[in-house]
């Protein structure tokens, strides 16, 4: 698996990755304006040869950036691809000059909520209503760098 910055040529995949995700995924129109490059948006893709396996989005707030997406391909998941782009988003934030990371999650998105704490967020409060069906978002955060978990191989968390 490779991590790269995406590109108005990932629109197809991306979206493809969303649909599949999130219960109510960004619209295409709204991520093929953030790949046209005039976006305040980054995005990174994990990629098995031509085939994208997650991506990850950030937005850098002044001294804060926010995880604004981060999404993996149902039969990927658990499998480190996750891991590897939140500590691939958290670098680049960190080389744009970002001190913390913040971001929003499913309350009810409990796999998601634990992958975040293993990385050192930790929850600051709730959000009620954020999501369009009306479900609250816990609002996270961490200091960066992050705090990567440790396999006790100098790795990402296992598998399982």
């Amino acid at each position: 698996m490779e991590l790269d910055l995406c590109s108005s040529a990932d629109l197809e995949g991306i979206c493809s990755v969303e649909e599949q995700s999130s219960v109510s995924p960004w619209p295409r129109e709204v991520i093929g304006a953030d790949l046209s490059g005039d976006s305040p948006y980054l995005y990174l893709c994990a990629r098995a040869g031509d085939r994208i396996l997650g991506f990850g989005t950030v937005l850098r707030k002044g001294k804060t950036s926010e995880l604004a997406n981060l999404a993996v391909l149902p039969e990927f998941r658990r499998r480190g691809v996750g891991s590897q782009l939140l500590a691939g988003l958290a670098e680049i934030a960190e080389s744009l000059g970002s001190l913390r990371m913040n971001l929003y999650v499913r309350e009810s998105n409990t796999g998601a909520a634990k992958l975040y704490r293993l990385f050192g967020f930790s929850v600051l409060g709730r959000h009620t209503g954020y999501y369009a069906d009306g479900e609250d978002a816990l609002v996270m955060e961490a200091s960066l760098p992050l705090r990567l978990p440790d396999d006790g191989d100098g790795g990402y968390p296992p598998p399982g």
